[in-house]
């Protein structure tokens, strides 16, 4: 079983992901009645959504995405046409391995797909293509030679079954063309992502046309298998964690030094730490510019999605002030996130994951700041919509 490792063009153009069509017929129908949409602006003019390509779905979002640009190795998260952060990729080699058992392309798609799943220290369970390249007897599909910890980094955002944007234990081959298509990350920044996107985030990938015409890079086999990186904050107290994160908001951080804190009080918030919980979410709104406010919002609605029953708890139990700030921040960037139109009966509302009526007193004022948040940002969106039409 020996592979052999050859060029492949890149040149082929891909259409839209079809899991996103049906989220851009609604956003085309959106224009047509002129309904609130929260996740790409009107176009002009009749649009055939087969036709829509990466590109123009940049130049009209209104919303939340993230951006690969295979040219300059370069991943973007984007709020509209503002960028959040961004920071180097290594994407796919575009090479081809031929076998006896298999032929396998290590290119980056390109397109428009959207977030299928998320995952915090994700397993890597190895395809066949490892052992061909490795030149190594291939296992049966369960063998545990097949699971890896460790070599996906400390988060991953999964496009599909094969493809996903996570971190890496090499951050000095990022800004190359050095993988086998998937999308990685420093760690950091791989964290950072992880609680920006919800599942169904556009993920946009551009570029990469030219690359047909340029010579392959050096094949690389995959590195030794690795641990789990420890965690730094394992020890330091929530209050301190909370503390410290507070002054790094309120001082509107832009090194991200802030990102660490806010991660470990959602996964001790969401485990049994109501402190760590109820503090994160006090903290909304308090930030030194309306950009970081906004990013730490994507952290509150990734908290509230992975345990609204805790969160909508938590959130009545701060002050009611704090209360309003939170659920403000959850609404606005649930639906920055989602692409499709506010009306769209599929549209994630965060009350939609909580039955009402069965919270007991002990949620339900939670629940009730956000349906008003909710309706806040129906009246704000419609507002807008409407003042764009005249």
């Amino acid at each position: 079983m020996i592979g052999k490792i050859v060029e492949r063009r890149l040149g082929r153009s891909r259409r839209m992901h079809p899991a996103f069509f049906a989220a851009l017929l609604l956003m085309v129908s959106g224009c047509a009645s002129g309904g609130i949409r929260s996740g790409a602006e009107e176009i002009a003019g009749p649009l055939d959504p087969l036709a829509v390509t990466a590109e123009v779905f940049v130049d009209t979002a209104s919303g939340a995405f993230v951006l690969v640009d295979l040219d300059e190795n370069m991943l973007r998260f984007m709020h509209g046409d503002e960028t959040v952060w961004e920071a180097p990729v290594g994407t796919g080699t575009g090479l081809l391995l031929e076998s006896d058992v298999g032929d396998w392309e290590f290119s980056t798609p390109r397109g428009v797909f959207e977030a299928k799943y998320k995952e915090e220290l994700p397993v890597w369970y190895l395809p066949d293509w490892y052992f061909v390249e490795n030149e190594l007897p291939l296992p049966p599909q369960d063998h545990p030679s097949r699971r890896i910890e460790g070599q996906l980094g400390v988060a991953a955002v999964y496009l599909g079954e094969e493809i996903a944007i996570h971190g890496t234990n090499r951050p000095e081959l990022l800004g190359q063309r050095v993988s086998h298509g998937c999308i990685r990350l420093e760690n950091r920044y791989a964290q950072r992502l992880y609680h920006n996107v919800q599942m169904g985030t556009p993920i946009v990938i551009v570029g990469g046309e030219h690359l047909a015409s340029e010579p392959p890079p050096p094949a690389t086999r995959p590195t030794e298998r690795q641990d789990q990186p420890e965690d730094p904050l394992g020890g330091v107290p929530t209050q301190q964690i909370l503390d410290d994160l507070a002054s790094h908001l309120q001082a509107g951080d832009e090194t991200a030094a802030w990102v660490p804190l806010a991660s470990r009080l959602i996964t001790r918030g969401l485990k049994d730490d109501a402190i760590a919980l109820r503090g994160l979410l006090a903290l909304a709104g308090t930030a030194g510019s309306d950009a970081l406010n906004w990013e730490f919002g994507t952290f509150l609605a990734d908290a509230f999605t992975r345990g609204s029953w805790r969160a909508v708890v938590s959130l009545a139990r701060i002050d009611e002030q704090s209360r309003a700030r939170a659920t403000a921040a959850i609404v606005d960037a649930t639906m920055a996130l989602y692409p499709g139109s506010a009306l769209d009966e599929r549209a994630p509302w965060p009350t939609r994951r909580l039955p009402n009526g069965i919270l007991g007193p002990e949620g339900q004022a939670g629940w009730d700041a956000l349906l008003a948040a909710e309706r806040h940002y129906r009246d704000r969106v419609l507002a807008a919509s409407l003042e764009g039409g005249e």
